[in-house]
């Protein structure tokens, strides 16, 4: 299903490129192809959907849903729209397009190309924050996302300079393949990082996986990386490092006796965790047990934050948020109940 969706989405966007190529050859206006003129229109709103149905494909397994219907209101609504061009047959649609007269027909008010824009930076948002701070996405999966949607907000990004500068006449919409070479090279990027995404999450990195950025060894063979991953298992167990609110990585770095790089690589790596992440788990593991106990200990939610090592109330109930499902008062209650 994943992989299908990632075909589709490469798919529209050569169907959208062959019809630049004919419209710069000017063969677009020609009886053989003058029913493709403006049918690439409504595409620029199911670009977007598709990267979020691929994203929640990859990242949640999750299936198709009655209520992904809805992303094809957008596209509908233009065809709708277009729909009295379309229907034109050849002889005519070349006489209204040779003419002049192509917006007599394609009812396109001009302020809707600015809500499509703003439409497809939505679904770059949404397909960002509907998965980034979820408990089950790792370090990899996160840095996955990014780069993905980062590629398609590339794309949105040049889409919508082209637009801009040729509606505010600081272009002639002649140099669109300028434009349009920048779009490739996002949608490249976009495919790309939908392909590879097996390897991103099998522990590979950013840098082994992009061919044109050169991976560097970092000198920890898989013998001594396993040593090491134990050897901070071992630290965080005896140190208990996570208790300052003041740790950073120099200071893992400084107990493992291992490079900045290095630490942060077995911690990525074998944990798929960010650093913040890691120590977050520890401090919240120690909050559930002081919670457990607060019948005893009676510590406001407060205090029990800066006893396990958060800065504040709010960092606090965010990381457990994360880690539990729960915040801490419903914690304590769904623990009661079990």
């Amino acid at each position: 299903m994943a992989n299908r969706l990632l075909s589709l989405y490469t798919f529209l966007f050569s169907f959208e490129l062959l019809n630049n190529c004919l419209r710069w050859s000017g063969d677009l206006y020609t009886s053989r192809f003058i029913h493709l003129d403006l049918t690439h229109f409504p595409l620029w709103v199911i670009y977007g959907p598709i990267v979020y149905l691929y994203s929640r494909r990859v990242l949640s397994k999750s299936t198709f849903k009655i209520t992904d219907l809805l992303f094809l209101i957008p596209p509908i609504g233009i065809i709708v729209l277009l729909i009295p061009f379309y229907l034109l047959g050849s002889a005519k649609k070349l006489e209204v397009v040779k003419s002049g007269h192509t917006w007599d027909y394609a009812l396109f008010p001009s302020f809707v190309i600015w809500l499509i824009i703003a439409l497809m930076f939505f679904y770059a948002f949404l397909t960002y924050l509907s998965f980034a701070w979820r408990t089950n996405i790792g370090f990899r999966q996160h840095k996955w996302l990014k780069w993905f949607v980062g590629s398609y907000v590339g794309f949105v990004s040049s889409f919508g300079l082209y637009i801009a500068l040729v509606r505010f006449g600081l272009m002639d919409p002649s140099y669109d393949y300028f434009i349009d070479l920048g779009i490739v090279f996002f949608i490249g990027m976009l495919a790309f990082f939908g392909f590879v995404q097996p390897e991103i999450f099998e522990g590979k990195t950013i840098k082994e996986v992009i061919p044109f950025i050169k991976y560097k060894k970092t000198g920890l063979s898989p013998a001594l990386s396993l040593e090491m991953r134990q050897k901070l298992l071992d630290v965080m167990q005896r140190e208990k490092p996570h208790l300052n609110n003041e740790l950073r990585l120099d200071d893992i770095s400084r107990l493992m006796n291992l490079s900045r790089n290095h630490t942060s690589q077995i911690i990525n790596e074998h944990f798929n965790l960010s650093f913040f992440d890691f120590v977050n788990r520890y401090r919240i593991k120690e909050a559930k047990k002081l919670l457990m106990q607060n019948d005893e200990n009676r510590l406001t939610m407060t205090q029990i934050a800066y006893d396990v090592g958060f800065n504040n109330r709010a960092s606090f109930y965010k990381a457990f948020k994360k880690f539990t499902d729960f915040n801490p008062s419903d914690y304590i209650k769904h623990t009661a109940a079990s």
